[in-house]
């Protein structure tokens, strides 16, 4: 029963057409390789080493400040928007 389906494989050829160039299949495979490359190595910041550190003063503590941090969003107040960046805000939009 085998040898009838092989007899009729060797009849049937499927012919492997290709519509791209070998330069074209380089370029999308190294594409992707690339693009999951640098995703990975920036998404790797966040488990490996400090992905916030926030600027403090040393009279609290640097892992607590940082947590507060990490827990807390930055929101931009507008009226603090267009003061002079050093002498009256930390940063344009940030309340001190």
């Amino acid at each position: 029963m085998l040898d009838i389906f092989r007899g009729l494989k060797n009849l049937i050829k499927v012919s492997h057409v290709e519509a791209d160039s070998t330069v074209f299949r380089l370029h999308y495979s190294l594409t992707v390789v690339f693009l999951m490359s640098f995703s990975l190595i920036i998404t790797t910041r966040q488990y490996v080493g400090n992905p916030i550190d926030c600027v403090h003063s040393k009279d609290i503590p640097e892992d607590v400040l940082n947590t507060y941090c990490w827990i807390h969003s930055t929101y931009l107040i507008k009226s603090f928007l267009h003061k002079k960046q050093g002498v009256s805000v930390p940063y344009p939009g940030i309340d001190p």
